[in-house]
């Protein structure tokens, strides 16, 4: 295929895909409309009073049955709780810790940083350049969201590669799920947040389709700097007498757009677009004191999906599944713009079949995908240490890279009843081109011991895709690999009340941490270890109370870093040869003690208000280059809400949300310097159905 770019190969294959669905789905069409719908222990649950996890088998059932430690969140429970962002619905759960730093938040899952794969209507959202690229703030709008499903344990038999410790999959409304239009404005302070959205959404009983559009912006709440000038010609820095000034960073904005439409059960074509710009100020502290520099994240990202379906009998199905997705990524830094692009196409094959009158059920598929990264930044050399006046010729090596990678993955799992027990095997083989070939496996128990108390006994194994310094390596990659047990014991006597104990054992090998500007550390191996205790009770009608802790112990070696502080001669009188210092520092598991409790009183009908407590254990600041670490003390914070819905008949919804609601002064461990928390805040949104 000489002659052809990037581009030109990509889009013939994405539309290769389209059409491979578009005549799968046409050839059944007929056959669908006609056929009856196909056994209920295929689907294996249905229903919308009870929670539907999808992801753990690839079809839907309810979280307390799943082969999985399951949850999910509603759109009732988080307008009720005045969730703002998925970060901080997640936030909520056992197990997730969700670090705020200057640029966003980054998610740890049971004390691993940046480890769960997150899903926007089962595609991947995130970056595989800079894994910390996730849109899980306010960039990702909650008012088009029927519910987020979470899966805590790691889950690459079904998903591929990066489901490692954790996956949370973003389900948004259908026609089927909203008709008519909604429209809503909020704001707030102290950051003077502002923003509309707009939801329409139609069901004709042929055809269903939603969409829904909002747009926000805010201040930022670090915006001051001093450094100004850098980069110069990118080859000799700015002079240093020219480096140093004032300046302060602009607002926070995003638009996000989703839309989907639906031909029956035959074919859904969906897909999200979203634009956001991120300006913060980075802080460094060592040899020249402390020095401010402004960095901005700009990003267009999104993706299209095309998914069909074809009954093959009451006990068998085909899906076929195509995406494309796009992330194109300007980050500027003090007065350079590098923009990056990342292009992936996917296709995916599979087929559910029942046995034994749905005593057993398969699930086998076959995917292809495709990734094309232009521009990639890789950094040798730690920012902060040439922004000072000393260095006035040397700047940080920097070096944008281009590769493209393809996936041909086969994977299966199957489940059996044996009377009180569900047994659960799958295998997964991914046959990559840049990095070693992989297998993952899972299996496990879930015993219904009684109707009221069910154990399940999880095991399963999970890899992550290498960083992009790693992919540059003249040899090939060896994966950064997990094997985690699970077991969780959970006690539902009735609808009012769940208690949930999970033990679980992570084991982590060829672990590799990765700062933007300080490089990889060398593999090692870390193990965690952990209990999550969850509890639900509504001790009446109209309060719903809700508890969980997290407790996480760590055991490995210090992350070990190879600086390069100076060049010495070599053999060659003109040649320099790096000299590299061993840098050990500890690894970065977060908070390790957690707990949140959490209440609803549904004072009447139209009518309810909400509380949070929250406790987050001590922290540390940890970073390449710095001197030593800093512990950061433990915080209790506090959230409250009201909501009316339909205010005197008139179809309009009030809710308010109050945040840090004793206006505690805390501080949190930034990027390279702690960072103040954000202090009280108030964000009031009003919303009219039509």
């Amino acid at each position: 295929m000489g002659g052809q770019t990037h581009a030109e190969k990509g889009f013939r294959r994405w539309a290769i895909i389209l059409a491979l669905v578009v005549v799968f789905t046409a050839v059944s069409a007929n056959a669908l409309a006609g056929a009856d719908s196909m056994d209920d222990t295929l689907l294996m649950f249905v229903g919308e009073d009870l929670d539907i996890l999808s992801i753990a088998s690839r079809r839907e059932e309810s979280a307390w049955q799943a082969p999985a430690v399951g949850r999910v969140l509603t759109r009732k429970e988080m307008e009720e709780r005045g969730v703002l962002s998925l970060a901080e619905a997640l936030s909520s759960v056992p197990g997730f810790f969700m670090a705020e730093k200057e640029w966003g938040v980054m998610p740890y899952m049971r004390g691993i940083p940046n480890s769960v794969l997150f899903l926007h209507d089962t595609v991947p959202v995130g970056s595989d350049v800079n894994k910390s690229l996730n849109p899980i703030g306010r960039e990702l709008s909650l008012n088009a969201v029927k519910r987020i499903e979470i899966i805590r344990g790691p889950g690459s038999v079904l998903w591929g590669a990066d489901a490692f410790a954790g996956i949370v999959n973003v389900v948004p409304l259908s026609g089927k799920d909203f008709s008519g239009v909604e429209t809503g404005i909020f704001a707030g302070g102290p950051l003077k947040q502002r923003g509309v959205y707009l939801n329409m959404g139609r069901d004709t009983g042929v055809w269903d389709g939603f969409a829904s559009v909002t747009a926000r912006s805010e201040e930022r709440d670090n915006p001051d700097y001093d450094v100004v000038s850098f980069w110069n010609d990118n080859e000799t820095p700015t002079e240093p007498e020219e480096r140093f000034g004032s300046g302060s960073v602009g607002r926070e904005q995003s638009v996000d757009a989703v839309g989907n439409i639906s031909m029956g059960d035959a074919v859904t074509l969906s897909g999200r677009t979203s634009v956001w710009e991120t300006p913060y100020v980075l802080s460094g502290d060592g040899d020249f004191g402390k020095l401010t520099w402004p960095e901005e994240r700009r990003v267009f990202s999104g993706y299209l999906k095309a998914e069909g379906r074809k009954e093959t009998g009451l006990n068998s199905a085909f899906r076929i599944l195509g995406s494309y997705n796009w992330l194109n990524s300007k980050w500027e830094i003090i007065d350079r713009c590098l923009k990056q692009q990342e292009e992936t196409f996917y296709g995916e094959l599979l087929y559910d079949r029942q046995f034994f009158s749905g005593i057993g059920l398969s699930t086998i598929g076959v995917s292809y995908r495709e990734k094309y990264v232009t521009d990639a930044p890789i950094w040798d050399g730690y920012l902060y240490d040439y922004l000072g006046d000393v260095y006035t010729q040397l700047m940080p090596d920097l070096t944008l890279a281009d590769y493209h990678s393809s996936l041909w993955s086969f994977f299966g799992q199957y489940t059996h009843k044996l009377r009180n027990l569900d047994l659960l095997a799958g295998i997964r083989y991914d046959e990559h081109s840049e990095y070693e070939d992989n297998v993952s496996f899972n299996y496990g128990v879930v015993w219904n011991i009684t109707d009221e108390i069910i154990f399940k006994l999880l095991n399963g194994t999970a890899y992550r895709t290498p960083f992009s310094r790693q992919l540059m390596a003249d040899e090939q990659t060896e994966l950064e690999k997990i094997r985690s047990r699970t077991y969780q014991l959970g006690w539902q006597p009735s609808d009012d009340f769940n208690l949930s104990l999970v033990v679980f054992d992570n084991e982590i090998r060829n672990h590799i941490m990765q700062d933007q500007y300080a490089g990889l550390s060398l593999p090692n191996s870390q193990d965690t270890q952990g209990i999550e205790v969850d509890l639900q009770w509504k001790p009446l009608a109209a309060l719903e109370l809700r508890g969980n802790i997290t407790l996480l112990d760590h055991s490995g070696p210090d992350e070990l870093y190879k600086y390069n502080d100076y060049d010495e001669p070599g053999p060659d009188p003109d040649e320099l040869v790096p000299h590299y210092t061993d840098l050990l520092y500890p690894y970065d598991a977060g908070a390790e003690t957690l707990a949140n409790l959490m209440g609803v009183w549904r004072i009447t009908e139209k009518i309810s208000t909400s509380l949070r407590v929250s406790y987050i254990g001590s922290r540390r600041l940890i970073f390449p280059r710095g001197d030593g670490t800093l512990k950061i003390d433990d915080t209790w914070l506090g959230d409250a809400s009201i909501l009316l819905r339909d205010v005197r008949g008139s179809g309009i919804d009030i809710g308010l949300t109050l945040k840090n609601i004793t206006d505690e002064d805390y501080p949190l461990p930034g990027t390279y310097h702690t960072i103040p928390g954000k202090p009280f805040g108030a964000e009031i949104t009003i919303t009219k159905k039509w």
